[in-house]
């Protein structure tokens, strides 16, 4: 669900729009899904149902689509902070982009979030992911605080 090539750690992004475009480019690089214009499309259409920004510069932009062909988390970070819409009002410079197939879409996505937003809570977790530059250190933690493979 979350390999070592799924963590970009210095995404030259400037604007939403071009990180929802990374993540969608990325996503069929790496075969998670068979069109990165129609992910980019439903991954769009979701933050205008509801931003997806958090607060202390996180975002989990996240999609359920036909598009996707297997659940994949992704982690990035910003070199320059985002505007995207926070509880917090802050800039986002750090996102997990949760990608799920459509028929997959009870509870996949919703236990997905839901561990992700409680280990968001958690300073530690937000303190190491800000701070570890070596993907594999960071795709072990993530997985283990996650309790996901």
């Amino acid at each position: 669900m979350l390999k070592e090539n799924y963590i970009y750690l210095d995404v030259n992004a400037k604007t939403k729009e071009q990180m929802l475009k990374f993540i969608a480019d990325k996503a069929i690089e790496n075969d998670i899904c068979d069109s990165s214009e129609g992910l980019l499309e439903d991954l769009k259409k979701r933050e205008t149902e509801f931003p997806t920004g958090l607060q202390d510069g996180f975002a989990i932009p996240h999609a359920r689509s036909s598009h996707v062909k297997k659940a994949a988390i992704l982690y990035l970070r910003c070199n320059e902070a985002l505007e995207w819409g926070t509880m917090d009002d802050k800039k986002v410079n750090y996102l997990f982009s949760l990608l799920v197939p459509e028929e997959n879409e009870g509870n996949l996505h919703l236990m997905m979030i839901s561990k992700l937003a409680t280990c968001l809570l958690e300073d530690d977790f937000k303190e190491t992911l800000k701070s570890v530059t070596d993907k594999k250190e960071l795709k072990d933690y993530i997985l283990k605080n996650m309790e996901v493979d």
